[in-house]
């Protein structure tokens, strides 16, 4: 059965993978309960963790713009089997993220524990662009 909600370049691709986020209605609410002194210890960590997290995404981050920075142009034509394959693979990677992110009108996405997610999407990238 075919899908006809999904835009064509996204037939064939695994979209029931899971990302951590979800559209929500509303931007979630800012209570403010009594904390337990242990809980915002262990807030603390977990925030300390996140900020490794992004830490090291920014880090690749600049490592892949320094790398697209020395390519200051691409004169030889990409046709071959191996390289078709490998921009395959990178699609299969990135557009399934992509189209979930975009698939909800909804103002806002709750997405807890975004940065190993991220982390290791990139990494499937890197994977897939440096052999």
């Amino acid at each position: 059965m075919v899908d006809n909600n999904i835009p064509d370049y996204m037939r064939g691709f695994d979209l029931n993978e899971d990302f951590g986020f979800t559209p929500v209605t509303n931007k979630p609410a800012d209570a403010s309960p009594s904390i337990d002194p242990k809980v915002i210890e262990t807030n603390n960590v977990e925030l300390s963790k996140i900020k490794s997290d992004v830490s090291s995404i920014k880090s690749m981050m600049n490592e892949i713009m320094e790398i697209v920075n020395e390519k200051e142009t691409i004169t030889k034509e990409l046709a071959s089997e191996d390289t078709i394959q490998r921009f395959k693979d990178i699609e299969k990677v990135i557009l399934p993220f992509l189209y979930n992110l975009s698939k909800s009108d909804e103002p806002y996405i709750h997405w807890p524990n975004r940065g190993p997610i991220i982390k290791a999407q990139i990494d499937k990238i890197l994977k897939l662009t440096r052999k």
